[in-house]
């Protein structure tokens, strides 16, 4: 008795699809890091941050409110590439003003224990505002942050930030001695990593 057609062709595709199936079965799913600090680990950063004006060098006392998104890369032995954007609103007594900024930076792991790893940051940048930051000053800024605090697993490849963060905000003298007031804010970061 002959073989059927339909019988060859469910043959065939059976034969074809096999291996694709196997290579499916077998692949291992791509792994997400646990370890923020890894090397070659990605992550999208959503952060919110207020601080107050620490000491005072402009007429006015200035507060920030701020929230930003970043990227972080994993150079490898505990240390990150941090790219942000932050926005702020700050609050001059007076004239307030909203101020966007770019910074990059770095992020080193000074120890880890358990599910927590405690870490330093440096980011440097620039930032424009809608009206002069501080006042007397200009709306083109430089931004310095330093901070340290700690990152917390609460999930696969989802990480809690929490840190206490200096800002220095100001033109560098671009304008002049008479124009070149700052910011110098202290106050806490909060924030949460996704791995992918």
């Amino acid at each position: 008795m002959p073989p059927r057609p339909l019988a060859i062709v469910t043959v065939l595709i059976a034969w074809v699809l096999h291996p694709l199936q196997l290579a499916a079965q077998t692949a291992p799913a791509p792994p997400a890091s646990d370890d923020p600090f890894a090397r070659h680990s990605w992550n999208v950063e959503l952060s919110s941050h207020i601080a107050f004006e620490t000491w005072n060098y402009n007429t006015s006392r200035e507060e920030m409110y701020g929230i930003g998104v970043g990227l972080t890369y994993g150079l490898g032995k505990g240390v990150v590439l941090t790219a942000r954007a932050p926005l702020y609103y700050v609050s001059q007594r007076g004239v307030d003003g909203l101020l966007l900024g770019v910074t990059t930076g770095a992020r080193g792991r000074i120890c880890r224990y358990k599910a927590a790893s405690f870490f330093w940051e440096v980011d440097v940048g620039i930032s424009e505002a809608d009206t002069i930051v501080p006042p007397r000053g200009t709306r083109f800024n430089y931004l310095a942050m330093g901070n340290a605090g700690a990152t917390i697993r609460v999930a696969r490849a989802v990480h809690v930030l929490a840190s206490m963060r200096l800002t220095h905000i100001s033109n560098a003298g671009r304008a002049g001695r008479s124009r070149n007031p700052d910011i110098e804010a202290v106050g806490p970061q909060l924030g949460v990593l996704v791995g992918f």
